[in-house]
């Protein structure tokens, strides 16, 4: 699992073609973007590497050691990673309108699990929804769904 992670981390890096994608492609994608939010404070909360794990695991039916072995793959990538395109490509290629959605709401739990929004996390949140063309309306509707799930813990 751990090989296929970073091959296709390395395909991103080196902005060469990727293979055909498949759901493994997807989910290395939200982990990636997930875990964008979890560092761009260039500190990484406890709280909120569970909350990505959690995320992971419930949304794509992963065991713990799978959705692990991602968000360690996924840290790693940040430090390689040159922009929010190679992401956010992917996503318009392969994510519907709901998806783009519930990548956003992910995105938005992370940053709240430690409940403090940074001004950084707010902006990388935003930017990936304008990136992925997710309507205004639905990323104030995920911000507010990831409150309120913050909320209810």
């Amino acid at each position: 699992m751990l090989r296929q992670i970073r091959k296709l981390f390395e395909q991103i890096a080196s902005g060469a073609d990727l293979e055909v994608r498949d759901e493994k492609d997807v989910r290395m994608i939200s982990a990636g973007l997930m875990a964008e939010v979890a560092t761009v404070d260039h500190a990484l909360d406890p709280r909120e590497q569970e909350t990505l794990t959690r995320l992971l695991q419930q949304h794509y039916r992963l065991d713990a050691e799978t959705a692990r072995e991602l968000v360690t793959e996924a840290l790693a990538h940040r430090e390689r990673a040159t922009s929010l395109y190679e992401f956010t490509q992917t996503v318009n290629e392969q994510f519907d309108e709901k998806d783009k959605y519930l990548l956003v709401r992910q995105m938005w739990q992370v940053a709240f699990s430690d409940d403090v929004i940074e001004a950084f996390e707010e902006h990388l949140i935003r930017r990936v929804a304008e990136l992925i063309y997710l309507p205004h309306g639905l990323f104030t509707r995920a911000r507010a769904e990831a409150r309120e799930m913050r909320n209810a813990e």
